[in-house]
């Protein structure tokens, strides 16, 4: 097989809706999605669950800035993620290949390479093949061409929506969907080893966009579970942001302690930026820690949000020794 060109993802994030987190066990028994397939399980240093993969075939046409036409065969990848037993994810990704052969091959053959997509794509150089189909999945795709974020959207309602959940949720939540691709750039110095780039957009309120350089093939194996993890940790800034400001409304409900405490309870743990991402790739996190500054605006929020609970039991604790004096 061929080096890849690039590497395409859609991740779908929200609030599990049950009451409580699940336990170990119960993570295991609702991603148990292919039977006789395990789920892989993590305890440290946050409880993770992962999802057998399932293959999903595609013949479709690909998005890309140039007026050439572009058409994929294959098999797009898809698992569900449960972090911290609380947050559930959808991930759908491929590795997209030139076809070695000019005809459509029979299902077979796509079937035994999961997560692959081979394309006829008209550009001789690879560099520039990869460019251009990077640019046109972040930018340009729509309705007509692969839709990974379907695939995405689709396995997590089938996790969400599963009868031993109550629909219970401590949490009123957005999810999120996070559209990603990565290839490989070669450090321009020449040099044996080079750093990663990231480039982090956000489209608008649910919606964000990454794209991902590594500087070599063995790199992109990493990229998938480095963009869930970035997934869940801007789920939560989200979030906890949307929750604050929605308190802040004249028109919000006063009880702040009882719309706030939630947060601090259930989430604000489940923050550990790269916990479960390769270490090849700590760089993109201290690219995005420099800018936009990830955990100092979670800082910020999480001591905005202890101000609130402060400042609400304390009127509170005020309001009900008036009642008793009163009384």
């Amino acid at each position: 097989m061929t080096d890849p060109l690039v590497l395409l993802g859609e991740v779908r994030t929200a609030l599990l809706p049950n009451c409580a987190a699940l336990a170990a066990r119960e993570a295991s028994a609702l991603l148990s999605l292919l039977p006789g397939q395990r789920v892989t399980m993590r305890e440290r240093p946050l409880p993770l669950a992962i999802s057998p993969r399932s293959a999903v075939g595609v013949d479709c046409r690909v998005a890309t800035t140039s007026t050439k036409e572009t058409r994929a065969i294959g098999t797009v990848a898809a698992h569900a993620v449960l972090v911290g037993g609380r947050v559930a994810q959808s991930s759908a990704g491929a590795v997209v290949v030139r076809a070695q052969d000019p005809n459509r091959r029979p299902w077979n053959h796509y079937l035994t390479r999961v997560g692959t997509l081979e394309v006829w794509h008209r550009m001789t150089e690879d560099a520039a093949a990869a460019i251009d189909l990077t640019s046109g999945f972040l930018e340009k795709s729509g309705p007509a061409t692969l839709d990974l974020g379907s695939i995405s959207d689709r396995l997590l309602t089938r996790v969400r929506t599963d009868r031993r959940l109550d629909q219970d949720p401590p949490v009123r939540s957005a999810a999120t969907r996070l559209r990603w691709a990565a290839r490989v750039a070669p450090p321009l110095d020449g040099s044996a080893r080079g750093r990663a780039f990231i480039s982090f957009r956000l489209e608008d309120e649910t919606t964000r966009s990454v794209l991902v350089l590594v500087p070599t093939v063995r790199d992109l194996e990493a990229v998938q579970r480095f963009c869930e993890d970035l997934a869940v940790h801007d789920w939560l800034l989200s979030v906890l942001g949307a929750a604050l400001a929605e308190a802040d409304r004249p028109t919000a409900d006063r009880d702040a302690a009882t719309q706030l405490s939630p947060l601090l309870e259930q989430l604000v743990h489940l923050w550990m930026p790269g916990a479960h991402s390769a270490p090849r790739l700590s760089g993109l996190w201290e690219r995005l820690e420099q800018n936009p500054g990830f955990t100092r605006q979670w800082t910020a929020q999480v001591g905005q949000l202890r101000d609130r609970l402060a400042v609400a039991t304390l009127a509170a604790l005020r309001s009900s020794k008036i009642s008793t004096i009163q009384w």
